[in-house]
């Protein structure tokens, strides 16, 4: 009885840590080859559809994005010169 309850209270607290894990979103912003990489703490990626910015002379920018969270390769590639 004691071990199913450890176990339960074990999953309980694995599920909720993973539920408040961030999440790295890629987004390509429309008409331009750029990509911008947001981290987000909740919520889904599909949702975000523009980033408002500021450049260097305080100007403010709107870009249209398209993100989501799917995992490429080239995030875990990691290039050491030597």
């Amino acid at each position: 009885m004691k071990k199913g309850i450890l176990l339960l209270a074990a999953a309980t607290a694995l599920l909720a840590v993973s539920c408040a894990k961030e999440k790295n979103c890629r987004c390509a912003v429309t008409n331009t080859q750029t990509v911008r990489i947001i981290t987000i703490k909740k919520g889904d990626c599909h949702d975000f559809t523009y980033a408002n910015y500021r450049d260097i002379l305080d100007n403010l920018h709107v870009d249209t994005l398209v993100c989501t969270d799917y995992p490429f390769e080239a995030d875990s590639l990691i290039v050491y010169n030597k």
